[in-house]
C-alpha cells in the first residue's frame, strides 16, 4: 500500500497523493476519480491538508527567534535574552531660561513648572517640548536663569489604576504605542485617600534589586502596548491591595521632530514667583527668553526595527551586563542609545601612537552626523555601570568619505534589445546594491571599483567595455574655537593623483577665514598631466586663484593629509581629490557613502574610430579633471567691512598686495619617475 507522500506542499501533489492511496483499495482500483463526486472529496481533502501543513510551519518557525516574522514573538525571545527592544524615543533639547525684570517684582524665587515649555510646528501639526520636572531658583538680582534646561518632545498623559490582589490577571498596561518608554514614571499611594505617594524607580535588570525596593520595569507587549512591572517581594517590593498606582509617560512624534531650529520654536510654558511677601504670582512672557545650546533637536527615533532586534538580541545575551570584548561594547551601546546606527569600538592599545586604558567609540546616528556632546555623556555614564576594571570610554564623531562616481560603458546597440535608458538603470541599480552590502556599509568599509566594473560588464552581453571616473571627498567639520587657527586631519585612504588637467590636484569647498572680505578655499594648484612639478603643499587659496600661505601637506602615496586653518564659520567643508587607485580601504572611524553622478552609455556605431570613443563623451579613461568649487552662498569675514569707510575692506597682511604668494615663490618636488 501506498502511503501519502510527506514530502509534498503543493496542492496538485497532495490531491495526487491522496487519490494514489485510494486506488490502492480494490473497490477503487478502476474508479474514474475526474469524472465523479469523489473528485471534490478529494479536494477538500487535499486543501485541508495544504492549510495545516501551512499553519504548522509558520507556527514551527514563530518558535524560534531566526525565523520569526511577528514582532510580538519576536520581542518575546528577546525578553528571554534578556534583551528590550527600543520604543520610539523623543527627540530632545538642551535650553537655557532667562527671566528679566524680577526686581521691580521684588522676587525671591521663582520656578518653571513641569509640562509644555516649547511649541513648533511641522507639516501642519503643532508639538511641544515638555519638562519633565519642575525647577527651582533663587533669585538674587534682576536677572536669573535656569540653565542646561533639558526639554522632551511629546505630550505628557496619565493613568491610574487600583490594585486588586483578587485578580490574578491584572497587569498594569499603557494604552498607547508611540511612547518613549524612557519617560515613564510610577506614583504609589497607600489608598485613595493618601495625600503623599512613593515614587518607584525604573530599572532595567535585577542587578542590586532587594526584596523592599521601589522598582518597576517597562517591557513591550503585543500590539507594540507597554507594560509596567512590579517585584513580588524577591525582586522589588510587591504592590499590596487597594494601592493606587499613577503611571506618567510622554507621547512623542520619534525622530519626525528632529532637526528642529531655535528660530522654529516658541516659548509656552509657565514660570512663577515668590515675592517677598510671600505672594505668588506668573512671570509675563515679555519678560521670558530662552537660548538653545544645541544646534538643533536631536535624539528622536523610532520602533527599533524587527531585523535590529534580531541582530542584537544574541549579542546583548552573550555580553551578560558586562563590558570586557569589542562586542560587548557595540551591543551594550546598541542598547543604551537607540538611536545608534553603527557602532565600532577599538581598544586604545591598537591606536598609533596607542593609548592604554581607553576604549574608543564611534557611533552614527539613525538621524544626524554627530552624537551630541549631552548625548555622549549620557552613554559614557550608563556604560560605567558596565566597565569592568579602569577602562575609560572615549566617544569620538565619526568621519565621513564621500565616492562620487561616473560609469562610463560602450556597448553595441545592436547586440541587445535593452534599451539604453534600461541599462543606466540597471548600472545604477548595481551601484546601489553594492552601496547597501556589508562590506561597504560599516565602519572600516570597502569600495572596490573593479567589483563594481565586474558586475556592470555581466548586465549584458552587448557591453564591450567599463570604466568609472572616480572622486573621493572627505568631509571636515571645521570649528570656530574663537577663530584661532586649528589643526585638521584627513585621509582618502588611497594614493591620489597629482597631475590633473584640472587647475587643481587638491581642492575644498569655500569656506569663510577671518580678515578675508571674501571666502577662501584649502587646495594644491596641477601643472598639468605633462608636468614635472609636484607640489605636495595645501595652500589657502582666495576667490580669484591667488595663494594666501601654506597651511599645510599632502602626501600623494598614501592619501593622508594635514592643513591649519582659522575659520569664522563651523560649516563642514569637502575636500576632493582623483584617486590614482580608486580602490579604498578606509578606518574604522570611517564610513562613505557613493553618488552617482550621470551613466554615460555610447554606441560603438555611434563613435569614429569603431569603439575607442569620439570625443569627451566616448573617453574611457580615468578621471582627470577636478572642477572649481561654486563659492555659492558662502560668504567671507563678516567683521571685514565693505570698503564703503573709505578703506579697502581687508585686515592683516592683505593690506599689502605684494605680500600675496605666486606660484613662484615656491620650489616644487620633480617627478622622478619622468623628469630625473
Amino acid at each position: 500500500m501506498e502511503l501519502p507522500s510527506v514530502a509534498a506542499l503543493e496542492f496538485e501533489q497532495l490531491r495526487a497523493s491522496i487519490k494514489n492511496y485510494i486506488k490502492t483499495k480494490s473497490d477503487f482500483t478502476d474508479y474514474d476519480f475526474e469524472g465523479s463526486n469523489l473528485s471534490m472529496l478529494v479536494d477538500i481533502l487535499a486543501y485541508n491538508t495544504l492549510y495545516t501543513n501551512y499553519n504548522l510551519n509558520m507556527a514551527s518557525n514563530e518558535l524560534n527567534l531566526d525565523t520569526a516574522v511577528l514582532r510580538d514573538n519576536i520581542v518575546s525571545h528577546a525578553k528571554r535574552l534578556g534583551y528590550n527592544p527600543t520604543s520610539f524615543t523623543s527627540s530632545k533639547v538642551q535650553v537655557d531660561i532667562e527671566v528679566t525684570g524680577l526686581t521691580a517684582l521684588q522676587v525671591n524665587r521663582i520656578g518653571l513648572k513641569s509640562g509644555p515649555i516649547l511649541s513648533t510646528s511641522n507639516q501642519g501639526k503643532n508639538y511641544t517640548f515638555v519638562a519633565r520636572d519642575p525647577l527651582n531658583l533663587t533669585v538674587t538680582g534682576d536677572t536669573a536663569t535656569f540653565r542646561d534646561v533639558e526639554l522632551f518632545e511629546g505630550t505628557v498623559f496619565n493613568i491610574r489604576y487600583t490594585v486588586d490582589t483578587s485578580n490574578e490577571n491584572q497587569r498594569f498596561i499603557i494604552p498607547n504605542n508611540f511612547i518613549d518608554s524612557d519617560s515613564v514614571k510610577v506614583f504609589v499611594k497607600a489608598d485613595s485617600t493618601s495625600s503623599s505617594s512613593t515614587t518607584y524607580a525604573r530599572k532595567n535588570t535585577i542587578v542590586n534589586v532587594s526584596p523592599s525596593d521601589t522598582v518597576f520595569f517597562v517591557e513591550e507587549i503585543q500590539d507594540q502596548q507597554y507594560e509596567v512591572v512590579f517585584g513580588d517581594d524577591v525582586i522589588g517590593r510587591k504592590l499590596q491591595n487597594g494601592e493606587i498606582v499613577n503611571i506618567q509617560y510622554v507621547i512623542t512624534a520619534g525622530g519626525e521632530l528632529n532637526n528642529v531650529k531655535q528660530n522654529s520654536l516658541k516659548f509656552i510654558g509657565t514660570i512663577e514667583y515668590v515675592d517677598s511677601n510671600n505672594v505668588t504670582g506668573t512671570v509675563a512672557l515679555s519678560n521670558i527668553n530662552f537660548t538653545l545650546n544645541t544646534e538643533s533637536s536631536f535624539g528622536g527615533s523610532n520602533f527599533e526595527d524587527i531585523a535590529s532586534i534580531k541582530f542584537r538580541a544574541p549579542r546583548y545575551f552573550a555580553a551578560q551586563e558586562r563590558a570586557v570584548t569589542i562586542s560587548d561594547y557595540e551591543s551594550l551601546i546598541m542598547q543604551i542609545y537607540g538611536n545608534a546606527d553603527l557602532v565600532k569600538v577599538v581598544g586604545g592599545e591598537k591606536l598609533n601612537p596607542p593609548e592604554y586604558g581607553k576604549v574608543f567609540i564611534t557611533i552614527k546616528p539613525k538621524v544626524g552626523n554627530v552624537v551630541s556632546d549631552t548625548e555622549k555623556g549620557r552613554i559614557v555614564r550608563e556604560l560605567r555601570d558596565f566597565v569592568v576594571g579602569s577602562v575609560t570610554p572615549v566617544i569620538r564623531d565619526p568621519r565621513r568619505v564621500g565616492i562620487k562616481v561616473k560609469p562610463q560603458l560602450i556597448y553595441n546597440k545592436n547586440k541587445t534589445r535593452k534599451s539604453e535608458a534600461t541599462i543606466k538603470k540597471l548600472v545604477r541599480d548595481i551601484i546601489v546594491r553594492y552601496e547597501t552590502t556589508d562590506l561597504f556599509k560599516n565602519f572600516g568599509g570597502r569600495y572596490s571599483n573593479s567589483s563594481i566594473v565586474a558586475d556592470i560588464q555581466n548586465i549584458d552581453n552587448s557591453i564591450i567595455s567599463t570604466n568609472i571616473k572616480t572622486k573621493v571627498c572627505v568631509e571636515i567639520d571645521l570649528e570656530i574655537n574663537n577663530r584661532l587657527e586649528t589643526k585638521y586631519t584627513g585621509s582618502f585612504f588611497t594614493s591620489i593623483r597629482s597631475k590633473l588637467a584640472s587647475k587643481y590636484a587638491i581642492v575644498s569647498d569655500f569656506f569663510c577665514t577671518p580678515g578675508q572680505r571674501d571666502p577662501v578655499i584649502v587646495g594644491t594648484p596641477s601643472y598639468g598631466e605633462n608636468a614635472c612639478e609636484v607640489d605636495t603643499n595645501l595652500y589657502l587659496i582666495d576667490i580669484n586663484g591667488n595663494l594666501l600661505g601654506v597651511v599645510g601637506s599632502i602626501d600623494y602615496d598614501t592619501g593622508n593629509f594635514d592643513f591649519s586653518v582659522a575659520t569664522c564659520s563651523d560649516e563642514p567643508i569637502n575636500i576632493c581629490a582623483v584617486p590614482d587607485d580608486p580602490n579604498l580601504d578606509l578606518d574604522d572611524e570611517t564610513y562613505p557613502s557613493i553618488v552617482i553622478d550621470d551613466v554615460i552609455i555610447i554606441d560603438v556605431n555611434d563613435t569614429d574610430d569603431g569603439g575607442s570613443g569620439g570625443g569627451d563623451s566616448g573617453d574611457l579613461s580615468p578621471e582627470d579633471d577636478l572642477p572649481t568649487p561654486d563659492p555659492g552662498d558662502t560668504s567671507g569675514d563678516p567683521d571685514i567691512n565693505d570698503g564703503t569707510d573709505g578703506t579697502d575692506g581687508t585686515t592683516g597682511d592683505i593690506d599689502d598686495p605684494n605680500n600675496i604668494i605666486t606660484i613662484d615663490d615656491f620650489t616644487l618636488e620633480q617627478d622622478p619617475n619622468r623628469c630625473s
